[in-house]
């Protein structure tokens, strides 16, 4: 029997150019879709988010057939001189968003569409879903993959869940809270963080991770005689102090050890080596400017062990897209980040890695032990890695997932 492939309707400002995190994780989710089949038409933005170069990958180019990028306003253009660069943001966010209304109302009127999805951050990606989800009993599910509106976010990112947002984005938000048909998030402490701003999600949302493709499950040869640790993304508000810190006591304790590297690969590149020169440890820390996707993720796989920095936040409600990304490549992951949280619990509960606190410079030392000790032993990625992770992230599983959430929305549809 032949299974129906969805026809799907998807509004993300961020999707192509994949240059920036948000973008690659719908990009590649898009990527998945059309390799298994699905019908899929991407309502995206072309003047907004491109915060790493732009890859012109053959592995992309799938995407060009299928997303229709809207421009908000042209930045050099006189308009954007006029107005300067507030207003310019606010107007072509506006522009943006009813322009995506017109496009994806015409193709709804066009097309035999079964579901309606909708991706934010930014937080606007959902307004055009919502206006044209009115017009339509066709299902529409909106993903979060932060806390919105942002003041919203824990600390350091954010005010935490008392603070005070304008009576509009309130407005918006509730909206989109009610009328969208199912939530998804990639994590379930994201989802239950969400859950404290609206108690009414717990009836209709659900987990579902970010996608792991097979077309970038990549096997690279390491340098046997270098042990080396690679970082990939920006630092933003992640402090590195407890990394060089263990770091530091690492190259005390191991004097004889042989050859170690560490390479930060993206932006800001002065606060890596500000940190590094800080903690003495700037003679074996390499920083290297943000690249695209495909040459960071292969800089990535010949590297021994691959980290994540999060943020010192109280719990961890967050699900970094780089773990997934580490994930393709095998390697083992160190994941410095809050005690309690995601990738503490992923990694402590089915391996690929160690997990350590965040503020404390003694874990990251004995977990990079521990890491060195079984790279010299020739068990590194027996003991720790990470493609043990593969089968709950890749395409199938995640799919699959989206398959049995659309026929459970349109047999709910139907039902009414």
């Amino acid at each position: 029997m032949t299974v129906k492939k969805p026809r799907v309707l998807i509004f993300a400002p961020l999707c192509y150019p994949p240059a920036g995190a948000e973008a690659i994780i719908t990009a590649k989710l898009v990527l998945a879709m059309l390799d298994d089949g699905w019908h899929i038409k991407v309502i995206s933005q072309s003047d907004f988010g491109h915060t790493y170069p732009i890859s012109n990958s053959k592995h992309w180019a799938p995407l060009l057939s299928v997303v229709k990028n809207i421009t908000g306003i042209n930045d050099k253009g006189l308009t954007a001189q006029i107005l300067g660069r507030s207003l310019t943001n606010k107007l072509r966010t506006l522009l943006w968003v009813i322009k995506a209304f017109w496009v994806g109302l015409r193709a709804l009127r066009k097309g035999n569409y079964d579901i309606v999805l909708s991706r934010a951050a930014p937080q606007y990606g959902h307004l055009p879903a919502l206006t044209v989800s009115m017009l339509s009993r066709i299902p529409w599910i909106a993903n979060w993959s932060d806390p919105m509106p942002p003041q919203k976010a824990p600390p350091p990112y954010g005010e935490g869940l008392q603070a005070k947002v304008s009576m509009l984005s309130n407005i918006y938000c509730r909206a989109v809270f009610r009328y969208a048909a199912w939530h998804t998030f990639p994590c379930a402490r994201l989802m239950k963080y969400y859950w404290k701003m609206a108690p009414e999600l717990k009836l209709k949302s659900s987990v579902i991770p970010h996608i792991a493709l097979s077309k970038f499950c990549i096997s690279r040869d390491q340098e046997k005689n270098v042990f080396s640790l690679c970082y990939t993304g920006t630092i933003g508000l992640r402090d590195p102090s407890s990394f060089f810190e263990g770091l530091k006591r690492f190259l005390i304790e191991y004097k004889n050890h042989k050859e170690l590297k560490v390479f930060f690969i993206g932006e800001p590149v002065v606060v890596f080596r500000m940190a590094a020169q800080k903690h003495g440890v700037s003679d074996i820390v390499e920083v290297e400017p943000p690249n695209t996707y495909d040459k960071t993720l292969l800089r990535a796989a010949s590297s021994s062990v691959l980290f994540v920095i999060e943020a010192k936040c109280e719990e961890g409600i967050f699900f970094p897209s780089k773990f997934v990304d580490f994930v393709q490549t095998g390697r083992p992951i160190l994941a410095i980040s809050p005690p309690v949280g995601t990738l503490a619990d992923i990694l402590n509960k089915y391996g690929g890695g160690i997990a350590v606190d965040n503020h404390s410079a003694d874990e990251v030392f004995y977990a990079l032990s521990k890491l060195y000790i079984a790279w010299t032993n020739d068990s590194l990625t027996e003991d720790y890695g990470s493609q043990r992770l593969l089968n709950d992230f890749c395409e199938e599983s995640i799919l699959s997932i989206y398959m049995e959430l659309f026929g459970q929305l349109q047999r709910k549809i139907k039902a009414i």
